[in-house]
């Protein structure tokens, strides 16, 4: 996985750019932390810093770590995906 943390820059260069587009203003983020059923996996915070989450002030954010081969942490990020965008609309 140490490809993966190479790679962190350049995916937050990437989700900047991304946050930036007008249609997106406000939106709440979620990023998945996945593979955290391997030992080798990047914490979420370790990626949290990587993609220089911390800069965002604009919108909610939420990194989430999860395990698509278990389902661990899936639902928890759904939840707060709904939770965050229902409490936008109000």
């Amino acid at each position: 996985m140490i490809a993966d943390r190479k790679r962190f820059e350049e995916t937050g260069q990437e989700l900047a750019e991304l946050l930036d587009e007008e249609k997106l203003s406000g939106v709440p983020v979620l990023i998945f932390a996945n593979k955290q059923d391997l030992l080798t996996a990047a914490p979420a915070s370790e990626i949290a810093e990587g993609l220089n989450l911390h800069t965002i002030r604009d919108r909610m954010w939420q990194i989430q770590s999860c395990s698509a081969l278990t389902g661990e942490g899936i639902q928890e990020g759904m939840n707060w995906v709904c939770k965050s965008v229902n409490s936008k609309k109000k």
